[in-house]
């Protein structure tokens, strides 16, 4: 794995760049997942990881096309998937999109800013190779979670709202909802066709299309398993257990890290803050401010 653009306290740095298309490509490590999509007139990045990681992602595109960087996308507005956007852009002359609830998050952050272009559900930018699709179907990981689709690549990126085969953090500070989550992820399979391959947020895997249904199911079982159990005065760790007691949940629940999980946290763990989150909002508990932005990466 690559060194540049070391992530701090020791995580993982901006891997070699990954191959999943002809014209799509993966950087892994550094924060999110940054996806590379080669266009006819130049080069789209959807999300840029963490803050100071922004030449050791153009170096890793610049082994794969000598064309420039014209657009990013980001699928939300966390610092670890927006980190990079101003040493990508110091000009400001790279069209920044992202969801309306996202622009304006990255509106308030220092060092990232608006984004220049903004949807409320549904954008659609270029055309025939170059087509983007962009989606928002509500409430998850955070209140402006964006999926990405390229319809001649078949392929998808999700940022945080899918990631890792586990239950993603939810940000009740900027909006997310456990119990909106599962709602949010079927609009998304009722909408979204003619996807083979999904990025994405944080993991090595670039996963089929019934791995994310499969996803979307078991967000749903959790929503269920909080609701039954709060309902009953159970706890949190009383949900999960009966969760535990389901083999086809076995590999959502693991006790292991997944390989390329650079957040830490198990499957488990994530599952168990999951119905936390879903037991505050059963029970009108005001959320908890976001945190901070990780520090940025070491140079």
């Amino acid at each position: 794995m690559a060194a540049a653009g070391l992530q701090a306290q020791g995580g993982p740095g901006v891997s070699d760049i990954e191959k999943v298309s002809d014209t799509i490509y993966k950087i892994h490590g550094a924060g999110g997942n940054t996806t590379v999509f080669l266009r006819s007139d130049g080069v789209a990045l959807v999300d840029t990881k963490l803050a100071n990681n922004g030449e050791a992602i153009l170096a890793q595109v610049r082994k794969v096309t000598d064309k420039p960087v014209t657009l990013i996308i980001n699928t939300h507005s966390h610092g670890d998937h927006v980190g990079s956007n101003s040493e990508i852009n110091p000009r400001g002359d790279i069209e920044v999109v992202a969801q309306a609830n996202t622009s304006r998050r990255m509106a308030a952050m220092a060092n990232v800013g608006a984004a220049k272009r903004t949807f409320e559900d549904r954008l659609t930018l270029g055309a025939g190779a170059d087509r983007i699709e962009l989606y928002w179907f509500g409430a998850g990981h955070t209140d402006g979670d964006a999926f990405v689709v390229f319809p001649a690549q078949r392929t998808m990126a999700t940022g945080d709202i899918f990631q890792l085969l586990a239950m993603p953090r939810i940000d009740r500070g900027s909006g997310g909802s456990a119990l909106a989550l599962p709602d949010t992820l079927a609009k998304a399979q009722d909408t979204i066709s003619g996807v083979d391959k999904v990025i994405d947020g944080h993991g090595t895997t670039v996963h089929d299309w019934p791995a994310f249904l499969s996803y979307v199911a078991f967000t749903r079982q959790v929503a269920d398993a909080a609701r039954e159990a709060e309902k009953a005065g159970r706890t949190p760790e009383q949900a999960l257990a009966a969760l535990g007691g389901k083999p086809e949940l076995a590999s959502f629940l693991s006790a292991e890290v997944p390989i390329g999980g650079n957040e830490g946290n198990t499957p488990r763990a994530r599952a168990l803050n999951g119905l936390t989150a879903a037991f505050q909002e059963l029970r009108g508990e005001p959320p908890a401010p976001s945190p901070a932005p990780p520090p940025p990466a070491n140079r």
